[in-house]
Protein backbone atom coordinates (compact mmCIF):
# COMPACT_ATOMS: atom_id res chain seq x y z
CA UNK A 1 0.00 0.00 0.00
CA UNK A 2 1.00 3.61 -0.87
CA UNK A 3 1.36 6.95 1.13
CA UNK A 4 -1.29 8.44 -0.89
CA UNK A 5 -3.87 5.30 0.00
CA UNK A 6 -3.01 5.05 3.67
CA UNK A 7 -3.44 8.48 4.17
CA UNK A 8 -6.78 8.22 2.12
CA UNK A 9 -8.11 5.65 4.76
CA UNK A 10 -6.53 7.58 7.69
CA UNK A 11 -8.81 10.73 6.34
CA UNK A 12 -11.73 11.40 9.32
CA UNK A 13 -14.54 13.08 7.64
CA UNK A 14 -15.70 14.25 11.17
CA UNK A 15 -12.76 17.11 11.25
CA UNK A 16 -13.48 20.38 13.16
CA UNK A 17 -14.33 23.26 11.01
CA UNK A 18 -11.32 25.23 10.85
CA UNK A 19 -9.55 21.87 9.30
CA UNK A 20 -12.40 20.57 6.96
CA UNK A 21 -12.95 23.85 5.56
CA UNK A 22 -13.36 24.14 1.77
CA UNK A 23 -9.60 24.82 0.11
CA UNK A 24 -8.03 23.25 -3.22
CA UNK A 25 -4.81 21.50 -2.89
CA UNK A 26 -2.03 22.89 -4.87
CA UNK A 27 -2.08 21.89 -8.72
CA UNK A 28 1.31 19.93 -8.92
CA UNK A 29 2.46 17.31 -11.72
CA UNK A 30 1.87 13.91 -10.70
CA UNK A 31 4.80 12.14 -9.50
CA UNK A 32 4.89 9.00 -6.93
CA UNK A 33 7.32 10.80 -4.38
CA UNK A 34 5.56 14.50 -4.97
CA UNK A 35 2.68 16.69 -3.74
CA UNK A 36 -0.41 15.06 -4.47
CA UNK A 37 -3.85 16.37 -3.10
CA UNK A 38 -3.88 13.94 -0.76
CA UNK A 39 -0.79 14.44 0.86
CA UNK A 40 -1.51 18.27 0.68
CA UNK A 41 -4.68 17.48 2.78
CA UNK A 42 -3.21 15.19 5.43
CA UNK A 43 -0.33 17.77 5.60
CA UNK A 44 -3.00 20.47 6.77
CA UNK A 45 -4.66 17.89 8.97
CA UNK A 46 -1.37 16.49 11.02
CA UNK A 47 -0.93 20.77 11.46
CA UNK A 48 -3.79 21.27 12.75
CA UNK A 49 -3.36 18.11 15.27
CA UNK A 50 0.02 18.94 16.42
CA UNK A 51 1.15 22.42 15.64
CA UNK A 52 4.42 20.98 14.45
CA UNK A 53 5.80 21.57 10.26
CA UNK A 54 8.17 18.94 11.04
CA UNK A 55 5.61 16.37 12.56
CA UNK A 56 3.04 17.32 9.93
CA UNK A 57 6.21 16.54 7.05
CA UNK A 58 7.36 13.05 8.55
CA UNK A 59 3.47 11.93 8.33
CA UNK A 60 3.29 12.83 4.62
CA UNK A 61 6.98 11.75 3.98
CA UNK A 62 7.90 15.05 2.89
CA UNK A 63 10.35 17.50 3.68
CA UNK A 64 10.13 20.90 5.75
CA UNK A 65 11.72 22.72 3.41
CA UNK A 66 9.34 20.90 0.70
CA UNK A 67 6.59 22.00 2.91
CA UNK A 68 7.63 25.61 2.57
CA UNK A 69 8.29 25.84 -1.09
CA UNK A 70 4.92 24.46 -2.02
CA UNK A 71 3.53 27.04 0.40
CA UNK A 72 4.69 29.50 -1.36
CA UNK A 73 4.40 28.01 -5.14
CA UNK A 74 1.87 29.82 -7.91
CA UNK A 75 -1.54 28.63 -7.01
CA UNK A 76 -0.84 28.43 -3.33
CA UNK A 77 -3.23 30.70 -2.05
CA UNK A 78 -5.64 28.04 -0.57
CA UNK A 79 -2.62 25.79 0.88
CA UNK A 80 -1.85 28.97 2.45
CA UNK A 81 -4.95 30.34 4.12
CA UNK A 82 -5.26 26.17 5.41
CA UNK A 83 -2.23 26.51 6.95
CA UNK A 84 -2.87 29.57 8.28
CA UNK A 85 -6.16 27.76 9.87
CA UNK A 86 -4.50 24.69 10.68
CA UNK A 87 -1.84 26.69 12.99
CA UNK A 88 -5.55 28.42 14.88
CA UNK A 89 -6.44 25.33 15.45
CA UNK A 90 -3.89 23.74 16.65
CA UNK A 91 -3.04 26.74 19.00
CA UNK A 92 -5.84 25.63 21.14
CA UNK A 93 -4.00 23.25 22.40
CA UNK A 94 -1.61 26.03 23.76
CA UNK A 95 -4.43 26.88 26.13
CA UNK A 96 -5.38 23.10 27.04
CA UNK A 97 -1.62 22.93 28.13
CA UNK A 98 -2.01 26.34 29.98
CA UNK A 99 -4.62 24.85 32.08
CA UNK A 100 -2.98 21.80 32.50
CA UNK A 101 0.27 23.51 34.40
CA UNK A 102 -2.18 25.77 36.04
CA UNK A 103 -4.44 23.17 37.79
CA UNK A 104 -2.30 19.83 37.27
CA UNK A 105 1.07 21.06 37.17
CA UNK A 106 4.07 20.00 35.17
CA UNK A 107 6.24 17.32 36.05
CA UNK A 108 10.00 17.96 37.10
CA UNK A 109 12.56 15.54 38.72
CA UNK A 110 13.03 15.46 42.20
CA UNK A 111 16.91 15.11 43.36
CA UNK A 112 17.85 14.08 47.39
CA UNK A 113 21.01 15.42 49.08
CA UNK A 114 23.59 13.98 47.37
CA UNK A 115 22.44 15.31 43.83
CA UNK A 116 21.15 12.21 43.08
CA UNK A 117 17.11 11.96 41.07
CA UNK A 118 14.98 9.80 43.51
CA UNK A 119 11.64 10.57 41.17
CA UNK A 120 9.14 13.24 39.87
CA UNK A 121 6.63 15.54 41.06
CA UNK A 122 3.52 17.44 39.55
CA UNK A 123 4.52 21.57 40.77
CA UNK A 124 1.58 23.57 39.63
CA UNK A 125 2.27 27.04 38.17
CA UNK A 126 1.11 30.32 40.39
CA UNK A 127 2.11 32.67 37.27
CA UNK A 128 0.12 30.50 35.60
CA UNK A 129 -3.09 30.83 37.13
CA UNK A 130 -3.13 34.24 37.41
CA UNK A 131 -2.76 34.01 34.27
CA UNK A 132 -5.82 32.82 33.52
CA UNK A 133 -8.10 34.36 36.38
CA UNK A 134 -7.01 37.82 34.89
CA UNK A 135 -7.66 36.35 31.25
CA UNK A 136 -11.15 34.77 31.72
CA UNK A 137 -12.16 36.19 34.88
CA UNK A 138 -11.02 40.26 34.15
CA UNK A 139 -13.62 41.73 36.40
CA UNK A 140 -11.97 40.58 39.67
CA UNK A 141 -8.26 39.85 38.83
CA UNK A 142 -7.44 42.39 36.08
CA UNK A 143 -6.75 44.86 38.92
CA UNK A 144 -4.58 42.85 40.53
CA UNK A 145 -1.50 44.72 40.06
CA UNK A 146 -1.28 48.17 38.76
CA UNK A 147 0.97 47.69 36.11
CA UNK A 148 -2.78 45.82 34.58
CA UNK A 149 -4.41 49.02 34.62
CA UNK A 150 -4.38 50.35 31.37
CA UNK A 151 -4.92 54.19 30.71
CA UNK A 152 -8.58 55.31 30.18
CA UNK A 153 -9.53 52.17 31.78
CA UNK A 154 -12.49 52.78 34.65
CA UNK A 155 -11.25 52.52 37.89
CA UNK A 156 -11.47 49.15 40.17
CA UNK A 157 -15.17 48.42 41.18
CA UNK A 158 -15.46 48.73 45.09
CA UNK A 159 -14.92 46.26 47.62
CA UNK A 160 -18.39 44.64 49.19
CA UNK A 161 -17.99 45.37 53.14
CA UNK A 162 -16.19 42.84 54.90
CA UNK A 163 -19.58 41.76 56.38
CA UNK A 164 -21.48 41.91 53.62
CA UNK A 165 -18.88 39.31 51.82
CA UNK A 166 -19.30 37.30 55.15
CA UNK A 167 -23.16 37.13 54.93
CA UNK A 168 -22.74 35.97 51.36
CA UNK A 169 -20.59 32.81 52.53
CA UNK A 170 -22.30 32.14 55.42
CA UNK A 171 -25.11 29.31 55.19
CA UNK A 172 -28.50 30.55 54.78
CA UNK A 173 -30.53 31.33 58.17
CA UNK A 174 -33.25 29.12 59.46
CA UNK A 175 -36.78 30.66 59.70
CA UNK A 176 -39.16 31.07 62.73
CA UNK A 177 -39.71 28.17 64.73
CA UNK A 178 -43.39 26.77 63.96
CA UNK A 179 -45.87 26.90 66.82
CA UNK A 180 -45.84 23.80 69.07
CA UNK A 181 -48.35 21.04 68.34
CA UNK A 182 -51.57 20.82 71.10
CA UNK A 183 -51.03 17.62 73.24
CA UNK A 184 -52.58 14.76 72.36
CA UNK A 185 -55.59 13.81 75.41
CA UNK A 186 -54.71 10.28 74.42
CA UNK A 187 -51.23 10.08 73.54
CA UNK A 188 -51.55 6.07 73.63
CA UNK A 189 -54.38 5.45 72.17
CA UNK A 190 -58.06 5.54 72.85
CA UNK A 191 -57.84 1.47 73.78
CA UNK A 192 -55.38 1.73 76.28
CA UNK A 193 -57.00 4.84 77.67
CA UNK A 194 -60.38 2.73 77.70
CA UNK A 195 -59.09 -0.15 79.70
CA UNK A 196 -56.77 1.87 82.38
CA UNK A 197 -59.65 3.35 83.00
CA UNK A 198 -61.78 0.09 84.01
CA UNK A 199 -58.43 -0.90 86.04
CA UNK A 200 -59.03 2.10 87.97
CA UNK A 201 -62.81 1.49 88.62
CA UNK A 202 -62.24 -2.21 89.63
CA UNK A 203 -58.82 -0.95 92.03
CA UNK A 204 -56.90 -2.72 90.38
CA UNK A 205 -54.20 -0.42 91.03
CA UNK A 206 -54.93 0.12 94.95
CA UNK A 207 -52.50 -2.53 96.84
CA UNK A 208 -49.81 -0.49 95.18
CA UNK A 209 -50.95 2.26 96.18
CA UNK A 210 -51.71 0.99 99.27
CA UNK A 211 -47.95 -0.40 99.98
CA UNK A 212 -46.82 3.30 99.14
CA UNK A 213 -48.44 4.66 101.77
CA UNK A 214 -47.19 2.28 104.49
CA UNK A 215 -43.81 2.79 103.21
CA UNK A 216 -44.35 6.76 103.66
CA UNK A 217 -46.05 6.18 107.03
CA UNK A 218 -43.04 4.16 108.60
CA UNK A 219 -40.44 6.39 107.14
CA UNK A 220 -42.76 9.57 108.95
Amino acid sequence: MDTDSRLTQAADPQLPTARNREWSPVPRQARADGWTAEKQRAFIETLADTGSVDQAAFMVGMSVTGCYRLRRAPGAEDFNAAWGAAIDSASKKLLDEAFERALVGSSEPVFDREGNRVGRRLRQSDRMLMFLLRAYMPDRFRYATHQAVRAGEPPAPPLAPVADALALLGPELPGPPEPPLPPDPMPLGEEFERRLAEAKREGAFRPWLDEEEEEEGRGA
